[in-house]
């Protein structure tokens, strides 16, 4: 209703309220340009767009936050999960349907690893040492067992075990297992294997002093960057545990990886130095790097810092805030198909720089970086949980061991 100026009530008129309801409908309709067609399909594929964008970023991140909080629930189904895995026995048939020399490189890896990983899990959970703790002490009691060790006894014709008055490298074997007794010396102060942990690092000290260029060779004629940094990380660190004397022989190995064996043009470490002169055998690659920067860091955090720089600067992208690292810097030649070092190389990217620059992030507090590569190592390693544990169903025993050493890798020095 309606008043008039003397006070008195009027009907409304229904014709008036009728019209009166029509415009206010109109009005809540499309302009007419959006009711063409050729106006809503485009705006729909915006959205569907918009929404292909966000979501698989929300759901494949969402667990990289409660990584970098140690989530206890996510590191202990992890944990378990490996833990199972070393209790089972890993056998080269797990890695590979193919038997040859680099698969049994592969399980001195996913016992290195695991190891690594159960006792990082020790010092950040304390209170579950007696649950991992024994289980990190069988992975090391299998790294020490002869068909572990005998991929490095046939290439060397000797026993690297055997041979420690010796002159020769045996730089991976070694270097490996001495990084995990030197961590595990750590978590154990009184630690049953101090005194191999003693008689490894003498060697290789000596070794290194006594290294013409400075190269400690994996094999007869073959000297890695990468292996002589799990050397030079185990040395350093086991001098952290024991006050052990490294002057010698640590200044002039931290020079050779912030320096001489590094690519000017990449700042990324060479893949192999020639042992007899000590020049480049191979190109600069990320893996390599990404690789030595890990394991570096459990010794020392300048040099290995540098390191992760690099291929965080040099070899980082991300697509839709998916990460990855390029085997070779942006802007390099054709990478290739990749190797037992890289994975297969799928556009460039390689999966294990990838892997371990993962770990390079957690170490060295690089939220971002880590968030976009552990987007992509969800979307692609689909983890699953199942009772107390949880799985990267595509990583195996050596991709989930992977992935527990740098998920679980400190930001702060062992």
């Amino acid at each position: 209703r309606c008043s008039r100026r003397d006070g008195t009530l009027a009907k409304s008129s229904p014709a008036m309220s009728r019209h009166a309801l029509s415009r206010r409908i109109a009005a809540l309709r499309l302009p007419p340009d959006y009711s063409r067609w050729w106006v809503r399909w485009p705006a729909a594929g915006l959205i569907v767009l918009f929404t292909a964008m966000i979501v698989p970023r929300f759901w494949c991140g969402r667990d990289a936050i409660r990584w970098l909080a140690n989530d206890g629930d996510l590191v202990l189904a992890h944990a378990r999960a490996v833990a199972a895995s070393v209790e089972a026995g890993v056998q080269v048939e797990d890695l590979s349907a193919q038997r040859d020399f680099f698969h049994n490189e592969w399980l001195l890896g996913t016992y290195q690893m695991a190891a690594l990983g159960l006792l990082q899990v020790c010092l950040e959970l304390p209170e579950r040492r007696a649950e991992f703790l024994p289980v990190a002490e069988r992975a090391i009691d299998e790294l020490l067992s002869e068909r572990v060790r005998a991929f490095d006894t046939v290439r060397w014709r000797e026993d690297p075990l055997a041979s420690l008055d010796g002159p020769r490298g045996h730089a991976a074997y070694l270097g490996y297992l001495n990084l995990v007794l030197s961590l595990h010396r750590r978590v154990v102060p009184d630690s049953r294997f101090s005194d191999l942990n003693d008689r490894i690092s003498a060697a290789l000290a000596r070794r290194l002093q006594a290294s013409r260029h400075g190269i400690l060779e994996t094999y007869p004629l073959e000297g890695y960057p990468v292996d002589n940094a799990a050397v030079l990380g185990s040395l350093l660190l086991h001098a952290r545990n024991t006050g052990a004397d490294y002057s010698a022989v640590a200044p002039a190995a931290l020079a050779r990886f912030s320096i001489a064996w590094l690519d000017p043009r990449s700042g990324l470490l060479f893949q192999s130095i020639n042992p007899r002169d000590g020049k480049p055998a191979a190109a600069a690659r990320a893996s390599g790097t990404a690789r030595a920067a890990f394991l570096l860091s459990y010794g020392e955090r300048a040099v290995s810092g540098i390191l992760f720089a690099a291929v965080r600067d040099r070899c980082a992208d991300s697509f839709w805030g998916f990460g990855y690292l390029n085997e070779h810097h942006i802007g390099s030649a054709a990478p290739g198909i990749g190797d037992s070092d890289s994975g297969p190389l799928v556009l460039g990217v390689s999966p294990f720089a990838s892997g371990f620059a993962l770990g390079g992030a957690r170490v060295f507090d690089d939220r971002r970086l880590f968030v976009s590569l552990y987007r992509t190592a969800h979307l692609a390693g689909t983890p699953v949980a199942s009772g107390d544990r949880r799985v990267f169903v595509t990583g195996g025993p050596l991709g989930n061991a992977i992935m527990l050493a740098m998920l679980t890798a400190r930001s702060e020095a062992p």
